[in-house]
């Protein structure tokens, strides 16, 4: 038998100690065959999903082996149960002259047990590399801290329950020395338990709305409130408790009582962290918040950009498209627009369709630079449900979620291409977004935004014949030493004539494109993007000044060039 730490210098213990080993013995096999159990389980439902069949069908049709050979999950499974049966020695080595070295292996392997957890989890499915090195981590962390201080409450309960008992001044400060060691453990763990679901909680549902607008999100809140009750329970026999039961003077029988008191309350702190364990199993086979579409459950939402900050929300407020914005995806929302919405919006989106007149509230001018104040998930809530008390009609019957998306990049796209013709020479502050799009280039794939990661492009748009002068001087100007300034140049048709920046691509880019010209450019119109895609400044053949200069370019491209670029999602989404 082990000399617990909590019996140092205390003399007559040896039986009160004795009845305490039996239970903790019990406890942790108890433990670890309920591990052993649910982990077997967790493996067959694991491979009854991968392989689409029952149970019963996985394990008899090899699937469990593909499993443990073949995936990650499966490696973790059998390392860990590898761990039980090194447990398992450790435990029946309790009794014998190894028991030291058997103590202090089982606890370095069951520490391993739950921090192997981790790598089958969230955090180790961390695609970006920087936040990796974060995730992964503070989730192991995440797992030791739970697992020291929820295994640590039933032990604690035990003892205090048996010190209880035994009513003796020895047993008291039996327990006062074990509920001493535990507080140090628990605020510990409770620190490393706050700072590491910051973290996570960052990662799997960083945002408002992935919280209070997924199922992922209310669990978590949920989890939170279990967690914040216990550190209240916690906190009670810290403050109160615990100072009545460190004080030697304090009588006898109060003392007891106390010790009864944080018996109680740290059995309610474990019925908690069971709750936060049901949670947590639960949470683990969902897709976390950021990668959920958010439900918002709220009429209205915070914009501190608008006065009042409280404006009106939707459902569908903080959704993303499911359709990215580039030019596939605006080419077909061209002819849903023109089917569907020209009869009250007018060919050119400015609000004067044939029925805009009849109508009792005009219908939106779709080119004004206010659209883009919109979040896309209130325009796909519009065109879905309709507004104004039915004077716009809703098109979820006709047009299915991809089609919606759709419309909306055609009608952002199209404003955009209207917002750039306010472009000059001049950087502009306004955010006008050329669409995305592939292309062909020397025998190479490439697109747009790829292109744009390593500096600014010069989008170079003509409609008849190639400018061969101005884009072989264009060509010269990208390959001298210095310039951060790509050259993409598109026409009309496919690339025939042998110059390096004319690109060939699809008639769906040709389509997009078509929106950022204007019928007045004398057949050639420049775009300088910053590397978000943005339109920052425009020339064209007929314009004020004519087409820039090379140094004006260069110039120009190295300011624009420290422009920021718009910040993405942390967990990978673009919205």
């Amino acid at each position: 038998m082990i000399e617990w730490p909590a019996f140092h210098r205390l003399n007559d213990a040896q039986a009160l100690q004795g009845r305490i080993d039996r239970r903790l013995s019990a406890l942790a096999w108890a433990s670890l065959i309920l591990a052993a159990a649910s982990g077997a389980a967790w493996l067959v439902v694991v491979a009854s999903n991968m392989g689409g069949m029952p149970p019963i069908s996985a394990l008899r049709g090899g699937v469990v082996g593909t499993v443990l050979a073949q995936t990650r999950f499966g490696q973790v499974w059998a390392i860990r149960a590898a761990l039980i049966v090194v447990l398992a020695l450790c435990l029946a080595l309790q009794r014998s002259t190894l028991k030291h070295v058997a103590a202090w292996i089982g606890l370095g392997a069951a520490a391993a047990f739950v921090a192997a957890l981790a790598w089958a989890g969230h955090g180790a499915a961390t695609e970006d590399v920087p936040f990796d090195a974060l995730h992964l981590p503070a989730d192991i962390l995440h797992l030791l801290a739970a697992g020291a201080w929820l295994g640590a409450l039933l032990p604690l309960v035990i003892f205090l329950v048996h010190a209880r008992r035994d009513s003796s001044a020895q047993a008291v400060n039996v327990a006062r020395a074990t509920t001493l060691r535990f507080s140090v453990l628990g605020l510990s763990a409770v620190g490393t338990l706050l700072a590491t679901g910051v973290v996570n909680t960052w990662f799997l549902a960083g945002s408002v709305p992935a919280l209070l607008g997924t199922l992922y999100g209310q669990l978590l809140l949920l989890k939170i409130f279990f967690f914040a009750a216990m550190i209240a329970v916690a906190g009670v026999n810290q403050r109160r408790l615990l100072p009545c039961l460190d004080d030697v003077t304090t009588d006898g029988p109060v003392r007891l009582r106390a010790c009864g008191q944080i018996g109680r309350n740290a059995s309610i702190e474990a019925s908690l962290g069971i709750l936060v364990l049901a949670v947590v199993a639960m949470i683990g086979i969902l897709t976390p918040g950021l990668h959920t579409e958010p439900r918002w459950p709220l009429p209205f939402r915070l914009d501190f950009s608008e006065n009042p900050p409280i404006v009106p929300a939707y459902p569908t407020s903080f959704y993303a498209s499911t359709q990215s914005y580039a030019a596939p995806s605006v080419a077909r929302g061209a002819p849903l627009y023109a089917n569907n919405c020209t009869v009250c919006h007018g060919a050119g989106g400015r609000g004067d369709g044939p029925l805009a007149a009849k109508l009792p509230i005009r219908p939106a001018d779709l080119t004004e630079p206010h659209l883009f104040a919109h979040k896309v998930g209130e325009i796909y809530w519009w065109i879905s449900y309709g507004r104004d008390n039915g004077v716009m009609p809703g098109f979820a019957g006709k047009l299915n979620p991809d089609e919606r998306w759709d419309l909306i990049n055609f009608v952002l796209a199209r404003a955009a291409g209207v917002l750039t013709r306010d472009v000059g020479s001049s950087i502009s502050t306004t955010a006008a977004p050329v669409p995305d799009f592939a292309f062909e280039q020397n025998g190479a794939q490439n697109t747009l935004s790829q292109t744009l990661k390593s500096g600014p492009v010069l989008l170079v748009l003509f409609e008849t014949r190639a400018p061969r002068a101005r884009l072989e001087q264009l060509t010269r100007l990208e390959d001298s030493p210095n310039a951060r300034l790509h050259v993409i140049a598109v026409g009309p048709s496919p690339a025939t004539e042998r110059v390096p920046a004319i690109v060939a691509v699809s008639q769906d880019v040709r389509i997009a494109l078509a929106l950022f010209r204007s019928p007045s450019d004398g057949d050639e119109t420049e775009l300088m993007l910053d590397r978000s895609g943005n339109v920052r400044l425009r020339w064209t053949a007929r314009g004020a000044g004519g087409l820039a200069d090379t140094a004006t370019l260069l110039a120009d491209a190295a300011r624009v060039a420290t422009i920021p670029v718009a910040a993405a999602n942390h967990a990978g989404h673009a919205h």
